[in-house]
């Protein structure tokens, strides 16, 4: 007897051990299991009659929770493991309305697209209808505004395609080097009331069905905010492959006053002669490493000798009466965030950390902001609510970021000098009070660079002022007048840059 009450009560406690946590909770699965477990630690030392009803009671447990376990298992897969059948077909006019909102974020180095929560719904419908092996019919969504100073949040419901069973829950979302992450609150399905690993799998059903971060790949999106609240959802960030310059009447202030402004511009001189190496690889004992975006990938020239990482490869091999090797990993369109995850970063700290490096260089930030300052929300005025709702978590991600680089450039090139090159600001091309925008844009660009200042001085990083040498000099020193307009520096804007570089050094 007593080792059917042990045998048992051990099936008992497994089993409403598990009803307990998929229904209540942890801390209730918890207290259940310890009550079971006494129960049949007393059973053990009771006379014979008390210890029968004990064992029927735990009897009565064991057929209540294995009933109850296998009722729940069959609905679970009658919803879950059947796709057959249609999920419902999106709001017609609410998807349209955001698609269109999000096709013109495409074309914007810098977004900022608000979706409403019946825009939201209609996307994620949409995206049912499409998503192959989806056993959901139907999500509704609701925006919970966040309290205390909390973010907020959206619940949803659930409709399966087959079974009697429905699902709600809570969803949220956070930012991982301006990957998107779909984070689950809680979710129930019909009774059950989903923990850890449950949770962590419809999170990644969510992520499936959503395919947020492959869209967002696509065009080399990094979100840089995202808000929820007050019945939508505001996301901030930037495009890879979108126009910095969206503002009409940024475009055509340019327009009206290149042709004055191409002569009342003098082109300073190139004080930093063109490197020897026209690529981005040389080899040497030891390396100057440089990181970045289309500035480190010698964007504006024909050769990448023009740019400013050979340039100061050149000078410092001559200063220090050594032939450098050279390797240098900058990509066109990448900012703070994207060169976390996107591997630039963990491809130059494995290159550092095998070889002897004596320089490492690199500037980022400027996609990070000035898609921003090119927007039709900027133009007029970057106090305008729409411009800071860019502007202000811009400059929160990109000192998170930037810190994150710094510290493992730091870790990583022991006993190399690193120096970060600051933004200079495209826009401030000499027009003066003809263009509102230049004195604004030299504002922000200040205030990105104060946060890349303050973050390399945690590290001993040294800062290249890269800003002040071209500022009211980019008719001449950059390609803006061009037409298009292009932000990047020609031969002399970058032999500035490499000229700052220099002067930084010790």
């Amino acid at each position: 007897m007593a080792i059917l009450v042990v045998l048992v009560g051990l099936l008992a406690a497994v089993a409403a051990g598990a009803v307990l946590l998929f229904t209540v909770g942890t801390v209730a699965a918890v207290v259940g299991v310890i009550a079971i477990l006494a129960l049949v630690g007393v059973a053990l030392f009771v006379v014979q009659t008390i210890r029968t009803i004990a064992l029927a009671a735990l009897g009565i447990v064991l057929v209540a929770a294995l009933g109850f376990g296998g009722l729940s298992a069959y609905q679970l897969y009658s919803a879950l493991g059947n796709f057959d059948g249609e999920a419902d077909a999106a709001d017609p006019a609410a998807l349209a309305s955001a698609t269109a909102k999000m096709d013109a974020a495409k074309a914007e180095a810098g977004f900022r697209v608000e979706l409403t929560q019946e825009e939201l719904g209609a996307v994620l419908q949409d995206a049912l209808v499409s998503a192959e092996d989806n056993p959901i019919r139907r999500v509704d969504l609701t925006v919970v505004d966040g309290e205390d100073g909390e973010p907020g949040a959206i619940d949803f419901a659930v409709t399966f395609k087959n079974g009697s069973l429905s699902g709600d829950g809570r969803v949220g979302a956070n930012l991982d080097a301006g990957e998107l992450q779909i984070e689950v609150h809680e979710v129930s399905l019909g009774r059950l009331s989903l923990p850890g690993v449950a949770t962590g799998a419809m999170e990644e059903l969510i992520q499936t069905v959503l395919d947020l971060n492959d869209r967002l790949a696509e065009s080399r999106a990094d979100v840089q905010a995202v808000e929820i609240g007050s019945g939508r959802v505001l996301v901030v960030g930037t495009t890879g492959g979108g126009a910095v310059l969206t503002s009409g009447s940024l475009l055509s202030a340019i327009a009206q006053n290149a042709e004055s402004l191409a002569g009342a511009v003098t082109p300073p001189a190139e004080t930093v002669a063109a490197g020897t190496v026209n690529g981005t690889t040389a080899e040497g004992a030891r390396y100057v490493v440089a990181l970045g975006d289309s500035l480190a990938a010698n964007v504006g020239v024909s050769a990448a000798a023009q740019g400013y990482v050979s340039r100061f490869h050149r000078e410092v091999s001559e200063r220090d009466g050594t032939t450098y090797g050279l390797r240098n990993f900058g990509i066109s369109g990448e900012t703070s965030g994207s060169l976390i995850r996107g591997g630039q970063l963990e491809e130059a700290l494995s290159f550092i950390r095998a070889n002897d490096v004596a320089y490492v260089i690199i500037d980022i930030g400027a996609n990070d902001l000035l898609g921003h300052l090119g927007s039709g929300d900027c133009s007029e005025s970057l106090q305008a609510p729409a411009c800071q709702a860019r502007l202000q978590p811009t400059l929160q991600t990109y000192r998170a970021n930037l810190d994150r680089i710094l510290r493992d450039l730091d870790g990583a090139a022991d006993g190399a000098t690193v120096v970060l090159l600051t933004t200079y600001n495209p826009f401030s091309l000499g027009f003066g009070g003809d263009l509102t925008l230049e004195v604004a844009s030299n504002e922000a660009t200040v205030a990105l660079n104060a946060v890349a200042q303050e973050v390399a001085g945690t590290y001993g990083v040294l800062v290249a002022d890269g800003a002040t040498p071209l500022r009211g000099t980019t008719a001449a020193t950059t390609l803006m007048l061009q037409s298009p307009p292009d932000i990047h520096p020609n031969a002399i804007g970058y032999s500035l840059l490499a000229q700052a570089l220099l002067d930084a050094l010790p």
